[in-house]
């Protein structure tokens, strides 16, 4: 009966830990795309924006005109009714457009497809961005938490030995009292640690459209930071690749084409179909043909929008110039971030944090020995501590530049 027990508790303390998903950043940042539940709104703007292509390349809509009145009669030479009786007229106009307006309409929309594209493509990799750094960073709140707690546990564990010895003065006390108010700072961090490993979880199964309370685990990261191209080669990629700078470069030549379909509206249209007028009197007359009407362009009024589309492209244009300075500013910025961090994790070894949590814990086992004094053991598990949150805080800001990077220069497998 004993041994049923155990095998059920064990069977229920291990299904959580099955439950569990493993994932690398890369696998993550992919599961993030294909599951997030905003991407589909996005990706449906671009079938219509192609929908509005094909209606920017139809006719406009045939008119139809149909007149309704009374036909009198009267002789010219007494003024006699000769007759009266109804009349009417009846033409559908079908208008036309000349001077290329129609191709610049479907070239304005086809600009749209293009613009709703590249806004997928800019959030497509924003997502997998801030689904990596956040991926590091779960990682890193977990390795924080996990240390801190074991620390904590050493501490308590050392404190409540001494408590129970035989005290020999006051000393034994009082590094009891040292052990249990540094397990008590240690608990603070884990718990810190913790609630922002929740936090960074529950927006991670917000972004892939998974349950909040879902667990997820992240495989170890590689820990050697890629190298970086220079930041002139840098600077050409964002040139060629950047959403935001090609989105508003479509934009202008959106508003050039403006420009133009404004200057050809000053000649109208032109309306052509066929109309009939049946009138009843003294006889009955009926008339048919063809008709043909168009505007005169006397007045000029529109200059307005012509001026307005040439305004809007002048806007364009300026704001083209200032986003890009204002990306390559944040492109320098974040390079220049990225070598500093690689210079600083090169002057360290690569397997700092498991070294000391090495050195911590054999400074457990000599401190239970009676070979270290009191304050060796307690600053090796703080410098534990310390030196694991420094590496992969720096390490957590490096990803962090590097997606930056990668996001601005068109989001390619390497920045």
């Amino acid at each position: 009966m004993i041994r049923m027990i155990c095998l059920f508790a064990a069977i229920a303390v291990a299904a959580p830990a099955a439950a569990q998903t493993a994932l690398s950043i890369d696998a993550l940042a992919a599961d993030v795309v294909a599951g997030n539940p905003e991407r589909q709104y996005l990706a449906r703007q671009i079938s219509l924006a192609q929908t509005g292509v094909a209606a920017a390349g139809r006719l406009a809509d045939p008119e139809i005109s149909v007149d309704f009145g009374e036909k009198r009669t009267d002789s010219p030479l007494n003024g006699q009714r000769l007759g009266d009786g109804p009349a009417f007229a009846v033409s559908i106009l079908q208008p036309i457009e000349f001077n290329g307006r129609i191709p610049l309409r479907k070239a304005i929309a086809q600009g749209n497809v293009t613009l709703a594209r590249l806004g997928l493509a800019q959030f497509d990799a924003t997502l997998a961005g801030r689904a990596r750094s956040l991926g590091y960073r779960l990682f890193a709140a977990g390795e924080r938490a996990d240390a801190a707690a074991a620390v904590a546990g050493r501490m308590r564990s050392l404190a409540a030995v001494l408590v129970a010895r035989d005290p020999a003065g006051p000393a034994p006390r009082l590094e009891a009292a040292v052990l249990e108010a540094s397990a008590i700072n240690a608990e603070r961090i884990a718990a810190e640690a913790q609630a922002s490993y929740s936090a960074i979880l529950y927006e991670l199964n917000g972004l892939r459209g998974q349950p909040f309370p879902a667990r997820l685990r992240i495989l170890r990261p590689p820990m050697a930071p890629p190298l970086l191209p220079d930041v002139t080669v840098l600077a050409d990629r964002l040139e060629g690749g950047n959403f935001e700078l090609l989105a508003l470069k479509a934009q202008l030549g959106q508003q050039g084409l403006s420009v133009r379909l404004a200057e050809k509206s000053r000649v109208g249209a032109i309306s052509i179909g066929p109309y009939l007028t049946r009138e009843r009197g003294d006889v009955r007359d009926t008339i048919a043909g063809v008709r043909a009407q168009t505007t005169i362009p006397l007045w000029n009024r529109q200059e307005g929008d012509v001026a307005t589309a040439e305004s809007r492209a002048a806007q364009g244009e300026a704001a083209l110039i200032a986003t890009r300075r204002r990306l390559l500013a944040s492109l320098h910025a974040d390079a220049a971030l990225y070598r500093a961090r690689s210079e600083a994790l090169a002057k360290w070894p690569g397997d700092a944090p498991q070294h000391f949590a090495e050195v911590a814990a054999e400074a457990d086992r000599a401190y239970r020995l009676g070979a270290v004094q009191l304050a060796i053991y307690v600053q090796m598990q703080t410098g534990w501590l310390d030196a694991q949150t420094a590496v992969l805080e720096t390490r957590a800001g490096l990803w962090e530049a590097r997606e930056n990077i990668r996001i601005l220069t068109g989001g390619g497998e390497q920045p």
